[in-house]
């Protein structure tokens, strides 16, 4: 009974910070908003290739379209589904190997498929999340959606936060990390202070950090939020990351 009642706690405290410690029999125990699968609603970041004018999202008609390497090969394919960054979509199914899923236009009629790496699933307010820079130690904060990357301030790797809503920013040539949270600093030197950080240096509360985990993992000792990284099947553009 006493075995019962500590496995029961040790259950309810997981859940109250977002995350559990791997489970031989169940390894994947993130949150169910944060599961891409169908029904999902996300939004769609920057498209990995060379846009022409301005950034756009990750959106073809074809998922043959997004088999190729965007490292090696930028180029724009030639059946993109035109929506700006940060559009809002519905998965309606995942294609075989999880890597690419088929979306439905949630506020707009499209259909079209975007690698899974490329989706940021919707955070509830009221999440705890954890600033994970890892890059310098730091995470760019934001004062208002708007602020240029040149003036955003830092909130230090590894700081609680608490999410308040998703946006996206208008385009900034210094920064391709348009689509952001906003959130209130729970502490630090900007306690109290409410802003916005790109969703991608976010992450939720781990207790458990695996060696596979990305450097941003690892230093905030989280789960992040976003997935590129975590799928290899999809390539991460080096024009996104610091």
């Amino acid at each position: 009974m006493l075995g019962l009642v500590r496995r029961s706690a040790t259950a309810l405290l997981a859940c109250l910070v977002g995350a559990t410690a791997a489970d031989p029999v169940r390894a994947d125990t993130r949150p169910v908003w944060l599961t891409i699968r169908a029904g999902t609603v996300a939004r769609i970041d920057i498209a990995p290739w060379d846009d022409a004018d301005e950034p756009e999202a990750a959106l073809t008609v074809s998922a043959a379209s997004l088999a190729r390497n965007f490292s090696d090969d930028a180029t724009r394919p030639d059946d993109i589904v035109y929506r700006p960054v940060g559009v809002r979509v519905r998965v309606v199914r995942l294609n075989p190997g999880g890597a690419v899923a088929l979306v439905h236009g949630f506020d707009d009629r499209f259909e079209g498929y975007s690698p899974v790496a490329r989706l940021i699933p919707e955070i509830p307010a009221g999440t705890t999340l954890l600033a994970a820079g890892g890059f310098g130690g730091f995470a760019d904060f934001y004062p208002t959606l708007d602020t240029p990357e040149k003036h955003a301030g830092r909130v230090a790797t590894g700081t609680r936060l608490v999410a308040l809503g998703i946006g996206v920013a208008p385009y900034d040539p210094d920064s391709a990390d348009l689509v952001r949270v906003r959130v209130r600093v729970l502490e630090g030197d900007l306690r109290a202070r409410i802003g916005w950080v790109a969703v991608a240096y976010t992450g939720l509360p781990e207790t458990h950090v695996p060696a596979s985990a990305d450097v941003a993992e690892k230093a905030c000792r989280c789960r992040l939020v976003q997935f590129e990284g975590s799928w290899p099947a999809v390539s991460r553009s080096t024009k996104n990351r610091r």
